[in-house]
Order: structure tokens, then sequence, then C-alpha cells
């Protein structure tokens, strides 16, 4: 009986023995198997995502699971699966919040703002760049801390690019570069960022007009030698071709974009439709209308291909935020009975707001509506047109009347030559290239058309805009501050107050009604 006591013992340790081998070595692959992984050049990305699906499924920890899977989203990022690289990096959130670390997990939050802030949705970029930020304050002084700081820097500087913003993003990519010289020399897995933020400081130097400090900083990040960072060059040499574009010297911008495009390494769908639009802006000025042409079609194809696969992106995301806050309900099951009234009320209020949304959606295809109709009757020089209501008469300057129907005249010449577009142009200026006195064209102007000098020029502008976003597809995919430079307006806050003051609605809603008429097939009204 004890000889059986014993012999069971030993089998069972022996069991154990064996058991605990058997993992050891399955760990061991799954270790050498991550290593692999880790090791592959962006070329091997088909061997590199089905080794990387082969250890998310066989993965023995969250910690293992979380590092795959954030690896497997830079495979597909780098591949313009844009929705697959979200779903990965939703999936690596989640193990690194089973986790609980704060360094995983501000590396987690941090990646999904990149994607968000990637596909312009501001908003939810910012709130997961805020989730990172408090989990980089949980950790200790340190250079990984530095690092990280460094990023969310970056980020927060891409959010304030993506409004337009360009002081306050150029001042935090400079706080990025503060953050990456408190560690310098940086290792090589930072040296990426490192150039990264010294590119951004280039290009947001760009946007505040600033050529000269923009060059200084996009040569310095061309200096940095980091084999990993190959792509980042092509984002570098196009901002270039932007700074000498604004420099007037159009032939170099060209040939450096075309030297983009015939890399035999380019490939990134999305930087490609932005050189494609420059390549056609920059023909357009050197006079060459065939390729003015050409790429400004190459363009608008590629454009609608991106926009899907960013809808697809963007559609994943939701999808995954949704199952997240599924999930959380179903293992909570809704014990609490206030929950389920603040979840009916929150979907009554969605309600209501989707309403309200839609009631404001169709007053401005309505105000859109309007003013495409009376374009053709706007054509009419402001000059000629009297004003609506009646008034009491007030007191203004005694015009000759040969010498009103001469300013008159001279007024209706002014419109059609789009003058009106110099955004250094008064009063007193207009009145030297008519050949009068600004008390007189003053006068005229009030009595015609019932406004006062700025008012007239101003809806001037608005209306050459809106003909121009009307009649030519390709402005549609101009920025907003493009539009308000190319009518005469200096600053981009000015052209869009008083867009909304004469159009009724803002310049990005009659973009969209016109881009939606566009896609639905609508033509512009013929001249």
């Amino acid at each position: 009986m004890a000889f059986n006591k014993v012999f069971v013992l030993l089998v069972s340790a022996l069991l154990l023995v064996a058991t605990a081998k058997a993992q050891t070595a399955r760990q061991q692959e799954l270790d050498s198997l991550e290593v692999v992984l880790f090791a592959l050049q962006n070329r091997d990305s088909a061997k590199a995502m089905e080794l990387a699906r082969y250890l998310v499924k066989n993965a023995s920890s969250d910690r293992q699971r979380f590092r795959v899977y954030q690896k497997l989203s830079e495979f597909y990022f780098l591949n313009n699966n844009t929705d697959k690289a979200l779903a990965s990096l939703f999936n690596a959130k989640e193990a690194a919040e089973k986790i609980g670390d704060p360094m995983l997990l501000a590396q987690a939050y941090g990646s999904i703002a990149n994607q968000y802030s990637y596909l312009n949705l501001t908003d939810k970029a910012r709130n997961y760049l805020n989730r990172a930020i408090a989990e980089i304050g949980r950790l200790p002084e340190g250079k990984e801390k530095h690092r990280l700081k460094a990023l969310s820097y970056i980020e927060l500087g891409h959010l304030d690019f993506n409004n337009d913003k360009f002081l306050s993003a150029n001042a935090n990519y400079k706080s990025s570069l503060a953050e990456f010289d408190k560690i310098m020399p940086v290792d090589k897995g930072t040296l990426y960022h490192y150039k990264r933020s010294l590119y951004n400081i280039g290009n947001s130097y760009y946007y505040i007009k600033n050529p000269d400090s923009a060059e200084i900083y996009l040569k310095r990040a061309l200096a940095v030698d980091d084999p990993k960072s190959k792509g980042l060059k092509f984002y570098i040499y196009s901002t270039l071709s932007e700074v000498y574009a604004f420099r007037g010297n159009n032939k170099r911008a060209i040939d450096t974009l075309q030297a983009i495009i015939t890399d035999p390494g380019f490939d990134n769908p999305s930087l490609q439709s932005e050189i494609y639009l420059s390549l056609s802006k920059n023909y357009k000025i050197v006079g060459d209308a065939a390729n003015y042409a050409r790429y400004n079609e190459k363009y608008l194809a590629l454009l609608e291909k991106q926009r899907g696969e960013d809808m697809k992106a963007i559609n994943t995301a939701f999808d995954a935020e949704q199952q997240g806050f599924l999930s959380s309900l179903s293992e909570s099951r809704i014990r609490n009975r206030w929950l389920v009234v603040a979840i009916l009320a929150s979907i009554a209020i969605g309600a209501c707001g989707l309403a309200y949304l839609a009631k404001k959606r169709k007053k401005e295809r309505s105000i859109y509506q309007s003013v495409i109709a009376g374009m053709k009757r706007d054509e009419v020089p402001l000059a000629e047109m009297t004003p609506a209501k009646a008034k009491e008469p007030e007191v203004g300057p005694n015009i000759p009347p040969l010498v009103e129907v001469e300013i008159l005249e001279k007024l209706r010449r002014f419109e059609k030559s789009e003058k009106f577009r110099n955004p250094k142009l008064t009063i007193s200026t207009l009145a030297v290239q008519l050949k009068t006195n600004p008390t007189y064209l003053s006068g005229a102007i009030k009595k015609h058309t019932d406004k006062n000098f700025n008012s007239y020029i101003n809806e001037l502008r608005i209306r050459y805009i809106c003909d121009k976003i009307h009649h030519n597809p390709e402005y549609l995919n101009y920025k907003i501050s493009y539009l308000a430079s190319d009518c005469g307006f200096a600053s981009h806050s000015v052209f869009s107050t008083v867009f909304k003051n004469v159009v009724g609605i803002s310049p990005s809603v009659f973009l969209r009604e016109e881009e939606k008429s566009h896609t639905q097939g609508a033509k512009p009204i013929s001249p």
C-alpha cells in the first residue's frame, strides 16, 4: 500500500516536471518568434503580419500580447490598412488595461491618439492624448518619462496643426525637441521620433510663413541618419518643395516633387495625393496647362480612394469603442438602476441632438441652394444695384452727374478686373486707380450699393470665391486659409466671419454642401 502511494507521488512529480519543461519550451519558442518579428524589415510586412497573428493567438501573457498588437498595428499602417491598424491598437489597449502598467497604458493611448489625429478626428485624439499624459505623470523621473513627454508634445502639436493653430503647434513641437535634448544622444529606437520632431518644427514654420527657419529645421531633419525613417524623408522633401514655391522658385519645387514620386522606395498614397495637388498648382503657375490638368485629375482620383480607406478606419474605431462600452455594461450587469436611466437619457439627448443637427443641416442646405440659385442674378455688378429699401436721405457729397456716371462705369470695369483681390486695397488707392477722389468714390458706392467701402469690397471677394468653388472642383480640396488668401483676405478668421455674414453659412459648410452636390452629380450653374 505504501509502495503504491510512493509510486503515484513519483509519477505525479514526473508529470509536473514534464509539464513545466513543456511550458518553458513553449515560452522560449514564443519569445524567439517575437524576437524574429521585431527584427523583420518593413519590406517583409506580409511575413511579419502572418507571424504576428500567430503570436497574438498563442501569446503566453497580456504583456506579450500588447507588444505584438502594437507591432502588428505598425505593419498594417505601413501597408495602408488603416482600419486594421486601429483595430490592433484597440486590442493592444485592452491588453494594457488588464495589466494596469502606466508605461503600457501611455503607449496604448498615445498610439490611438496618433491614429485619430491622422484621421483628423481631433476631439477623439485629444481625449486619448489626455489619458496618455495622465499615465505619463504616474511614471518615475527618468529617460523614458522624457521620451514619452516628447512624443506627447508632438501629438499635441498635431492637434493644434489640424486646427490651423500653427503658432501653438510650433511651440509644442519645440517643447518635444527640448524633451529629446534632455536625453541626448537618443537611442536608435527614439531616433525616428527625434527626426520627426525636427521635421514638424520645420513644417509648422512654413505654415507661419517663415521659410528660412523652415528650411533650417527641415535640413537638420534630413541630416539625421536613421535607416528606419526612410519614409520620413519624402515628407521633408515635400515641405521643402512648398518652401521653394513660396519663394517663387516653382521649377525647383516641381523637380523636388518629381524626385519623390519617381523614387522606387516611395509608396504612400496619402502623401502622393498631396504631391499631385502641389504639382498641379506649380504647373499652373509656370503655365504648363497639360501637366496642370494631368496632375489635378490624378489628385482627384487618388483622393476619392483615400477617403474610402479613411472611412473604413473611422468605422473600425467607432465599432471598437462601441464594443468596449457594451462589454463594460455586460460585465457590470447594470447593477445600478440609475445607470440605465442615465443611458436612456443620453440616448434621448442624442436623439434630440441628431434632430437638431438634421434641422440645422437642412437650413444650411437651403441657404446654400439659395446662394447658388442667386449666383447668376448676382453677376450684375454691385455698382449697378440700388438699395433694396428706401431710407431717410443721408448727408453725402454732392457728386456732379457726369462724374457719378463715370465713376460707376469705372467701378464696373474694376469688378470685372478682380483687382479687389489685393489685400492691401484701400479707398485711397482705389480712388487713385480710378482717377477720382475718395469722397466722390465713397459716396457713389454708398448711394448705389447701400454699402460702405469695406463692405462693398468684402462682398466682391466673397462672391468671387463662391463662384470659384462652385465652378472649379479643385477648390473643394483647398484649405480655408488658402481660399481666404486667394480672394484677398489676409486673415483666416476675418475671412470666415465675413463669409458667414455675407452668405449666411460658414466657409466649411459651403464647401461641404458643394462637395455633396458634386458627389451627387449636380452640375454647376453655367455663367
